[in-house]
């Protein structure tokens, strides 16, 4: 199967991972799209060598942690499911992101 092949049919297993430095506003176009993919209940991932798509649904394990220190600023965000696992217990404790410090 050669490399257009592959393009053809995104894998559902294996790995995918990408890292860079992005502006602001090409960070919130990814936000935008993570959003979308999961209201669709499908991601598609794709860099040149590499073709991905997941399944979202059900309910979803999330993790968020953020860091600042001696300037340095880190928030990395974790989501995590099982294709068969659609039921699971939610946590009371509730998390709120907001764009200023008020949570408004």
């Amino acid at each position: 199967m050669d490399k257009a092949d592959k393009r053809d049919k995104p894998a559902k297993e294996g790995k995918f991972s990408y890292e860079s430095v992005q502006d602001v506003p090409t960070l919130v176009e990814y936000l935008k799209a993570l959003t979308a993919g999961f209201e669709k209940g499908e991601i598609h991932f794709a860099r040149k060598d590499l073709d991905m798509v997941l399944a979202p649904k059900g309910l979803i394990g999330f993790a968020l942690e953020a860091k600042a220190k001696d300037g340095r600023m880190k928030l990395a965000m974790k989501f995590a499911w099982r294709e068969s696992v659609d039921e699971a217990i939610k946590e009371d404790d509730m998390l709120v992101i907001s764009s200023s410090g008020g949570g408004d």
